[in-house]
C-alpha cells in the first residue's frame, strides 16, 4: 500500500470513528479509533513501522503547539505550581518510585528497563480526557491542570525514558551524565522555542505591515511553525517537544499584542484550519496506536516463558502502581494546601478523579516501540517484548477505567480541589451566581422560534415564496433540536406528538389525492410510482424504528435511481414526467393543507394545548406552501439573482432579531455567559454563510 493510499485509509478510519461516536457518546472516541486501527491491522493486514522522530514531529508537535497556543495564559500562570509539580516532580517520582516498584514486581526486568517503563508511562494524554470531561463535567481547574501538565510532561517523561534506555543499552548508568543531558535538552529546548516562536511572529507581523500577507499566507505560516521549531530544536539535540510548547506560548503572547495587524478573516480561517488539522491528527494517533498493537502484542502472547494471564496481570498491576502514585501525589498536595489554608479540605474523591484523568496515550506507545532490540554488547534487549505489552495494556486500561469510573466518581465534586490557585481559593464570591434555567439546545430552539416570527412579520406578497423557504429551514432545525432533547417538558412532548399525528393526517390526504390523479389520468403510472415511493419514504422517517427507516430509505433511493434511469432514456418522456411531478406535488400539497386546516378548524377552544396544536399545524402548512411555490415556475437567471438578494436581506434581518434575543436572554439570566457566546458564534457563522461570496458594487 502506497503512502497516499495509507493516508486515505487512516483518515477514513478517523471519519468513521466520528460517526460511531455520535451514536455512542458514552464511550470515548479514542477507544473507537483504537478498535478501528486493530481491525485495519488484523483484517486489512496494514502494518506501519512507527519511527519516534517523525511521529513526534508530524503528530505530537502540532498538537502540543496548538494546545500551548490556545491555553489560557492567566490560568497557566495562576496554576503554575500544580502544573509544573505534576509535569516535572510527579514524572520524576513516578519514574523513580514506579521503576523500583516495577522491578520488585517483575524481577526479570532489569532496573534500568523498569525505570524506562515507568518513565514512558508517566506522561498523560489529555485528548481522551477532554472527550470524557464533556460528559462528566470535570472541574474546570482540574482540566486546566491536566492540559497544562501535558504540555510539559511529554517532554519530561520522554527525556527520562531516553536516559533510562541509553543506560540499559550501554549497560552503565552515570547519574551526572543523565542530569547534564536532561538539563541540556530542557533548557535549550525552552530557549529555542522562545527564540523561534517570537522570531517567527515578528517576521509575520513585518510581512503584514508591508501589505504582503493574506489569509492563505497567514494560515500556512501558522501551520508550519511547530514543524520548524521542532526540527531546529532536535537538530541541536534539544527537546523538540519543550521547544514547541514554549514557542507556542511565546508566539501567542506576541500575536495577541499585535492582533490589530491581522484581519478578522485571517484569524477565523486560521483558527478553524487548526481545529480541523488537530482533530484529524488526534484521530490518526489513536488509529495508528490500534494498528501497532497487534504486532506489538504478538511476540509476548507467543512467548512460552510467560503465561498470557501473567502478562495481563503485570499490565494491570503496573497501571495500578502508576494510578496509586498519582492519587497519593494529589492527596498529599491537598493536605499541603490544607496546612497553609485551613478553609480548604482535603478530598480523597478529588484525588481519585485526578488519578483517573492521568490517562496514557499514543505518545507512550510511540516511544516504547523505539526500544532497540539489541544492546551495545550485541545481546538481546532484556524484556523488550514484555515492556511493549505492559505499556499497551496500561494505555488501553487507563482509557477504559477513565471512561467507566469518572462518571461514577464525579457525581459529587468538591468545590475546592487541589488544582485551585491560592488567589481563587481566598476570593470567595459574596453572592451565589444566578442559575441559568435554559440549556444551550433549548435556547437555540427559543431563538429559532423568534427568527420564524420575525420572518412572518416580514412577509409580503412579493417575498412569500422565499419567506416560506426560510421558515421551512428553521422549522427543520427546530424539529431536529426537539428530537435531540430527551428531557422535553410536557408541552414539548405534546407538540412533538401532535406534529406526528398531523403529519400522518396530511400524508393520508396526499395519498388519496395522488390516487385520484392517477384515476383521472392526470399523471402517468411512472409519476404515480415515483411520488408514491416519496410518500413511503416520508412515512418511514415518521416511524420510531430508525433501522427500518434507514432500510426503507435505501430501497427508495435504489428504486428512484432505477426509475430516473428509465425516464432519462427518453427526453420527451422525461419532460412529461417532470411536468406531471410538479402537478402532483402541488395537488398533494393543497390536499394536505386542506386536511390540516379542516382538522384545526374542528378544534374548539383557546387553551394552551389548542394553541400548540394550531401553531404546529401552521408550521406544517408553511412547508406545504413552500412546496407549491417551488413548483409553480422556474425562475430566470435575473430572477434568481433578485431572489438571492432578497433571501440575503431577509436572512440578515432575521439573524439580527435572533442576536437581540440572545442578549435579552442573557440579561434576564436565563442563559449562562458561555451559552450566550456559543449562540452568538452560531449566529455569526450563519451570517457569514449568508454573506459569503457577496461582492456587490
Amino acid at each position: 500500500m502506497t503512502l497516499i493510499e495509507l493516508m486515505v485509509v487512516l483518515v477514513t478510519g478517523v471519519a468513521l470513528s466520528s460517526i460511531i461516536s455520535h451514536f455512542v457518546p458514552a464511550i470515548p472516541i479514542s477507544l473507537f479509533q483504537i478498535a478501528i486501527g486493530v481491525l485495519l491491522a488484523t483484517w486489512g493486514q496494514i502494518n506501519v513501522e512507527v519511527d519516534s522522530h517523525w511521529f513526534m514531529m508530524l503528530f505530537v508537535a502540532p498538537i502540543l503547539f496548538n494546545d500551548s497556543w490556545r491555553f489560557p495564559k492567566r490560568e497557566l500562570w495562576e496554576l503554575r505550581a500544580p502544573i509544573l509539580g505534576n509535569a516535572i516532580l510527579l514524572v520524576l517520582v513516578t519514574t523513580i518510585v514506579g521503576g523500583y516498584a516495577i522491578h520488585f514486581l517483575i524481577p526479570q526486568l532489569p532496573l534500568a528497563v523498569s525505570l524506562a517503563l515507568a518513565a514512558v508511562l508517566s506522561p498523560t494524554d489529555p485528548v481522551a480526557v477532554q472527550a470524557i470531561a464533556k460528559r462528566v463535567k470535570l472541574p474546570e481547574n482540574l482540566l486546566h491542570v491536566v492540559t497544562g501538565e501535558s504540555l510539559v510532561n511529554d517532554a519530561t517523561g520522554l527525556v527520562s525514558f531516553n536516559t533510562a534506555v541509553k543506560a540499559a543499552v550501554a549497560g552503565t548508568f552515570v547519574l551526572g551524565d543523565a542530569l547534564l543531558n536532561f538539563a541540556w535538552m530542557t533548557v535549550m529546548g525552552a530557549l529555542v522555542g522562545i527564540f523561534l516562536g517570537s522570531g517567527m511572529i515578528i517576521l509575520r507581523n513585518w510581512v503584514s505591515r508591508s501589505g504582503l500577507a493574506d489569509v492563505v499566507f497567514y494560515t500556512i505560516f501558522t501551520l508550519l511553525m511547530p514543524f520548524i521549531i521542532f526540527w531546529v530544536a532536535e537538530g541541536i539535540h534539544a527537546s523538540g517537544l519543550i521547544a514547541v510548547v514554549t514557542g507556542g506560548i511565546a508566539a501567542k503572547i506576541l500575536s495577541d499584542r499585535k492582533s490589530s495587524l491581522l484581519s478578522a478573516e485571517a484569524t477565523i480561517v486560521s483558527v478553524h484550519s487548526w481545529e480541523v488539522v488537530v482533530y484529524v491528527l488526534n484521530g490518526l494517533i489513536f488509529v495508528l496506536l490500534g494498528i501497532t498493537l497487534p504486532n506489538a502484542l504478538h511476540n509476548i502472547l507467543k512467548n512460552t516463558e510467560i503465561a498470557n494471564w501473567q502478562a495481563f496481570l503485570y499490565g494491570l498491576l503496573v497501571w495500578l502502581i502508576v494510578f496509586v502514585l498519582r492519587v497519593l501525589w494529589a492527596y498529599a498536595i491537598q493536605w499541603g494546601q490544607h496546612w497553609h489554608h485551613k478553609e480548604t479540605v482535603a478530598s480523597l474523591r478529588s484525588a481519585i478523579v485526578s488519578g483517573l484523568t492521568g490517562v496514557r496515550g499514543a505518545v507512550t506507545m510511540a516511544a516504547v516501540l523505539t526500544v532497540p532490540t539489541v544492546t551495545d554488547a550485541g545481546k538481546a534487549f532484556v524484556g523488550r517484548d514484555l515492556v511493549i505489552f505492559i505499556a499497551a495494556v496500561v494505555v488501553v486500561l487507563s482509557l477504559v477505567m477513565a471512561s467507566i469510573m469518572l462518571p461514577v466518581v464525579t457525581k459529587q465534586v468538591t468545590q475546592h480541589d487541589f488544582t485551585q490557585p491560592e488567589s481563587a481559593m481566598a476570593a470567595e464570591e459574596s453572592e451565589s451566581p444566578v442559575r441559568a434555567d435554559l440549556s444551550e439546545k433549548r435556547a437555540r430552539l427559543w431563538i429559532i422560534r423568534v427568527g420564524i416570527q420575525r420572518l412572518r412579520d416580514l412577509q409580503t406578497e412579493e417575498n412569500r415564496r422565499i419567506i416560506h423557504e426560510l421558515i421551512s429551514r428553521r422549522q427543520k432545525s427546530a424539529r431536529t433540536l426537539r428530537h435531540s432533547l430527551h428531557d422535553d417538558q410536557d408541552q414539548s412532548d405534546y407538540a412533538a406528538e401532535k406534529e406526528i399525528e398531523l403529519q400522518e393526517l396530511a400524508l393520508e390526504a396526499q395519498r388519496n389525492r395522488l390516487q385520484q390523479l392517477l384515476v383521472e389520468e392526470s399523471i402517468s403510472p411512472i409519476t404515480y410510482s415515483l411520488q408514491a415511493k416519496r410518500l413511503d419514504q416520508f412515512e418511514a422517517d415518521l416511524g420510531s424504528d430508525r433501522d427500518l427507516a434507514g432500510f426503507v430509505r435505501f430501497k427508495w433511493y435504489y428504486r428512484r435511481l432505477r426509475a430516473n434511469f428509465r425516464i432519462w432514456l427518453s427526453d420527451q418522456e422525461s419532460e412529461v414526467v417532470h411536468e406531471e411531478s410538479g402537478l402532483a406535488v402541488r395537488e398533494m400539497a393543497k390536499a394536505a393543507i386542506k386536511a390540516l386546516s379542516d382538522f384545526v378548524g374542528a378544534q374548539v377552544g383557546d387553551t394552551v394545548t389548542h394553541r400548540i396544536l394550531r401553531q404546529t399545524a401552521y408550521n406544517l402548512i408553511v412547508v406545504y406552501r413552500y412546496q407549491i411555490e417551488k413548483t409553480k415556475h422556474v425562475p430566470s437567471f435575473e430572477q434568481q439573482e433578485q431572489d438571492d438578494k432578497t433571501r440575503m436581506e431577509l436572512e440578515l434581518k432575521t439573524l439580527s432579531a435572533e442576536r437581540d434575543m440572545v442578549q435579552e436572554l442573557y440579561d434576564q439570566k436565563r442563559i449562562s455567559r458561555q451559552t450566550s457566546i456559543n449562540l452568538r458564534q452560531y449566529i455569526n457563522y450563519a451570517e457569514t454563510r449568508a454573506l459569503v461570496g457577496r461582492n456587490e458594487e
